[in-house]
């Protein structure tokens, strides 16, 4: 059949099988679910490990690395130093997707859970809200918070250089 032999017919199906599962897998991590916004948006609070030997107080403490991350960025977004910023709350959440509750339109987001914290920063005039991952090394500004009539969008609009 069309000179094929046993071997590359079947190399042909093996390939053809990967591109349909991870096409298939694929298409469960477009942004178009079923799920309000409102309801995507919401934070899954964790369930406790019981195989977890750590203490409760040490879960609940911002990790150093989460902090300075959070202060870095929105020091870069307001041009004041993080001397000038202030952490007033932290709290660990379990997000439930890669983008930490902040999906964008036309953005892909991976269908997981992730733990990570929320954190609201002051320059005593103001309070954005930041939803990070469990390390810091994701650090994204909930644009949509809005606190004295306030919006984090005061500062979105600034540049990196």
């Amino acid at each position: 059949m069309f000179g094929l032999n046993k071997k590359s017919i079947r190399l042909i199906l093996v390939n053809l099988f990967a591109v349909v599962v991870i096409s298939s897998a694929l298409m469960g991590c477009t942004t178009g679910s079923n799920v309000p916004p409102s309801q995507a948006e919401k934070p899954v609070e964790s369930l406790p490990n019981q195989s977890e030997s750590q203490d409760d107080s040490q879960n609940k403490k911002l990790p150093s690395a989460v902090a300075s991350a959070v202060l870095k960025d929105a020091s870069k977004r307001t041009g004041k130093s993080t001397s000038e910023l202030k952490i007033t709350t932290s709290e660990a959440r379990t997000w439930n997707d890669g983008c930490l509750g902040l999906a964008e339109p036309g953005v892909l987001c991976t269908q997981a859970l992730v733990p990570g914290w929320q954190v609201q920063v002051t320059d005593n005039s103001k309070i954005w809200t930041y939803h990070t991952n469990k390390s810091g090394s994701i650090v994204r500004l909930n644009t949509a918070a809005k606190y004295d009539g306030a919006s984090a969008n005061d500062f979105t609009t600034f540049t990196y250089s």
